[in-house]
């Protein structure tokens, strides 16, 4: 039987048309898969390839304080970059710049030969800079306008508010809080690039622009700040001490009129000042309160109602041994009503008191009050004091813990805390921010006084109010703190410092406060005090209390809280003086602006009678404080000077000779 022959033709058709159908199979799979299912992704690839884009610094919001005074504004400003390719005479520009900018040679002259479309020369930089540039008229240097953050009031509320590095990143304070609300969308400029990766721009190529700040408004009021400031510095100052700290706070609501720490800082220089004078010591730092903590003694030994403030304590005439521990007190006392021991602040009358009330109650108290914990009040960097639990007391910690030692505090605790005593015993959450506004002003979020919790009763604040008021009066250790016209209450206290290096407690470095409130029976304001390691003296009494008189006598008129026996005119501004927001941009000095702040020129007033220089100055909006009678000697500020409205200014009469 004859086989059958094989057609290989045929074979190598079929062959050859199913590798064209193959190949025509995958081509329009691959062209489905370039085309619809990675389209979206090769057009990112292909523009990272054609554009190059740089961004710029955004503008940020601004935070003001209550009375919406500009406290860190966003300037625009000019910022300089090379197109190198373009750059003709690249030895003469690196000479000149580098002149102008201080930049190192060698790294300008790799900028401008680089051959790129984009090179940053110098950021950010002064009007007189940008002078200065422009009349060198260099090929290839151009201008962009960025944003830069600038604090009109310098030092003020620097620690409160912190600051932004280059990149307009918050790197401290409320900048750090409430970066990502106060950082608008950035702002990119974008270059193309040809073929072969070159870039093609003009000068002062196209960005992007979108605003979608926030602003912040605190609870700061720029009056207040500014006494508490000025006060601090002066006893600072005064004593040779090595810093302190002011808290102002509202006790009824927890809002914080004024907080500041002392060695200040200039935010807008804050690269010339070392690290740890950016810290907010009222918040980060922990130090033993001293006798101050009698205060929260009483309010827990009064409300367990163990002790009354006339029952007797005797003092062992200053000296009181508790196992291997005495404890002295800086008078010789023999038998004390519990009234006297806060008083004349008896370190020994406090122990006993303590072992009535026991560890484990004093301990609930303690934390009722907040110490041991974050009072969250919305600033970066806040330590929650030390506070160890009774199971690891030795014997002699609750006596000491009576009169400020063996435990470790934060200043806005300890404010916080005294706002509980003072506000009817409930216990505030402190507040700093009061509403957050969009690029427009409207408001989006507002803050509302917030209640931790109830401490003590209102019968057992009242009380402690009482004991700390007799503090205040004469035989006192806080008669210093009392200012003319007002009265008031509060408690000192003196503790010495831990010396970390040989253990145990300093014998010549303390800690000296006083916290208090005002006026006495109708409390407006609490203010606590701390002066750290003074010098010639120690004690609170003598050292803080005259910083807290200081700060009231100065920011109760502004209230609208009129001392006793003095006379207080305040009338509404009729023909304010606007001062417009600058328009040169500011450098590295010092320069207001902002939308416009009401100002007037203090009239001369020397030698008129009292009733022509109060209405010569009525209609200014300014506070009066005006002492004694007869013809003007004596007026602060003085004539000529420029004052802004809500101003305190002090008027001395005399009767004619």
């Amino acid at each position: 039987m004859k086989r059958k022959s094989i057609n290989w033709f045929k074979i190598r058709v079929g062959l050859i048309s199913f590798f064209l159908l193959f190949s025509f199979v995958f081509i329009v799979g691959r062209m489905f898969q370039l085309q619809v299912l990675k389209k979206e992704q090769l057009y990112k690839l292909a523009a990272r390839q054609q554009i190059s884009q740089i961004p710029l610094v955004p503008k940020r919001g601004t935070i003001y304080d209550r009375n919406e005074n500009e406290l860190a504004v966003s300037l625009e400003v000019d910022s300089v970059y090379a197109e190198s390719k373009k750059v003709v005479e690249v030895e003469k520009a690196v000479q000149e710049l580098s002149t102008i900018f201080q930049n190192d040679r060698k790294e300008l002259r790799e900028s401008l030969k680089s051959q790129k479309s984009f090179e940053w020369i110098q950021r950010k930089i002064s009007p007189k800079e940008t002078e200065a540039v422009k009349a060198l008229h260099l090929s290839g240097i151009h201008f962009l306008r960025e944003n830069k953050r600038f604090y009109p009031h310098s030092h003020l509320a620097a620690h409160v508010i912190g600051f932004v590095g280059l990149d307009s990143k918050g790197l401290e304070g409320i900048e750090l809080q409430y970066d990502v609300l106060l950082n608008g969308k950035q702002n990119i400029l974008t270059t193309e690039k040809d073929a072969m990766g070159r870039g093609i721009m003009t000068a002062g190529g196209p960005y992007e622009k979108e605003e979608h700040y926030r602003n912040i408004v605190l609870t700061i009021d720029k009056q207040i700040q500014h006494v508490a400031e000025t006060e601090l510095s002066h006893s600072v100052q005064k004593w040779g001490a090595k810093g302190g700290m002011v808290i102002v706070m509202d006790p009824m609501t927890g809002k914080i009129l004024a907080l500041t720490s002392y060695p200040f800082f200039n935010p807008n220089q804050f690269i010339q000042y070392r690290p740890k004078s950016w810290r907010n010591r009222a918040v980060s730092d922990v130090f033993e309160p001293g006798s101050m903590f009698k205060a929260f003694l009483a309010a827990a030994v009064l409300e367990e109602k163990i002790v009354q403030p006339s029952d007797s304590f005797y003092c062992e005439n200053g000296s009181y041994t508790i196992y291997d521990r005495t404890i002295r007190d800086h008078s010789k006392h023999g038998w004390l009503t519990f009234q006297q021991v806060i008083k004349v602040s008896s370190n020994i009358g406090a122990a006993k008191a303590a072992e009535k009330l026991g560890k484990e109650r004093f301990y609930r108290y303690l934390c009722d009050f907040g110490f041991g914990e974050k009072t969250r009040v919305g600033l970066p960097g806040e330590a929650k004091g030390i506070v160890h639990h009774p199971r690891y007391w030795p014997p002699v910690t609750l006596d000491t813990i009576a009169f400020g030692q063996g435990i470790a505090v934060t200043g806005i605790q300890m404010a916080t805390a005294l706002c509980a005593i003072v506000s009817g015993g409930v216990l505030m959450k402190p507040q700093v921010v009061e509403r957050i506004t969009n690029e427009k002003g409207v408001v989006i979020q507002s803050f509302k006084p917030g209640t931790v919790r109830r401490v003590i009763s209102g019968e057992t604040s009242r009380k402690v109010m009482a004991l700390l008021k007799a503090t205040t009066e004469k035989g006192g250790t806080g008669e210093q703190a009392v200012p003319q016209g007002y009265e008031v209450g509060g408690k000192t206290g003196t503790a010495q410092k831990v010396d970390s290096i040989l253990g145990g407690y300093s014998e010549d470095r303390y800690t000296s406060g006083f916290m208090g409130f005002a006026p006495a029976d109708e409390p407006k304001i609490v203010i606590l005090v701390v002066i750290d390691e003074p010098r010639g003296s120690t004690y609170g009494g003598i050292v803080a209390a005259p910083v807290f008189g200081a700060i009231v006598e100065k920011v109760l008129p502004y209230l609208n809280i009129l001392p006793k026996g003095t006379m207080i005119v305040k009338n509404e501004l009729e023909f304010p003086v606007k001062r417009e927001a600058a328009a040169v941009l500011p450098a590295i000095e010092e320069v207001k602006v902002g939308k416009g702040v009401e100002q007037v020129v203090m009239p001369d007033l020397t030698g008129l009678p009292m009733r022509s220089a109060l209405s010569r100055i009525e209609g200014r909006g300014l506070i009066i404080k005006v002492s004694g009678n007869g013809k003007l000697v004596e007026q602060v500020p003085r004539a000529g000077a420029v004052i802004d409205k809500g101003d305190i200014c002090y008027l001395k009469f005399e009767p004619s000779s």
